[in-house]
């Protein structure tokens, strides 16, 4: 037992000295403002991701974003999506003479999120407020065209589908 008291104050005996004679204290320290330094960059690297999805005001924008991040996950938009997209924003979301300032908003909110996931969890709460069940249904049957229409139905548009469908349907509907 002595031995190891021995050796644990000749360990802490260098430490001491290591922190005062040899500047550990500035190695400690560096340490800690580096993690923090990499903490605030995190934060600042989410916001800047979440900034663009956070400016969509309408759900109709959100859900012209949805649908062009749907029909773009691994590749361009086809041309027979961005038609029923294009279609989608003029006759039901009545867009008419502006489609192109929702379309061109849309498609920088839908490239400047990371993901689809992300994309919809910042805009699930906006089509909460803001759409019925009815209009919630008939988003999720026109993302279903999209999908088919970009592609066919792939496993990872099953899977945005599936999240979007388990969010937005009540829990009857979604068994249906």
């Amino acid at each position: 037992m002595p031995v190891i008291a021995l050796i644990l104050s000749a360990f802490m005996g260098w430490f001491v000295f290591w922190l005062i004679r040899f500047d550990g204290h500035e190695v400690i320290a560096s340490y800690f403002s580096a993690a923090a330094r990499q903490r605030r960059m995190q934060r600042a690297r989410d916001a800047e991701a979440k900034a663009a999805v956070r400016s969509v005001t309408e759900a109709r924008d959100g859900a012209l974003a949805l649908l062009i991040k749907l029909g773009s996950v691994d590749h361009a938009v086809l041309p027979a999506a961005e038609r029923l997209i294009e279609d989608a924003a003029r006759n039901v979301f009545g867009y008419g003479d502006k489609l192109v300032e929702h379309r061109t908003f849309a498609e920088y909110v839908a490239r400047n999120t990371p993901s689809f996931s992300v994309l919809f969890r910042e805009l699930a709460p906006l089509f909460d407020k803001q759409l019925a069940a009815d209009e919630r249904k008939d988003l999720i049957d026109l993302m279903h065209k999209v999908a088919e229409a970009a592609g066919g139905m792939t496993p990872t548009r099953r899977e945005m589908l599936d999240e979007v469908q388990a969010r937005l349907l009540p829990s009857k509907a979604a068994r249906v």
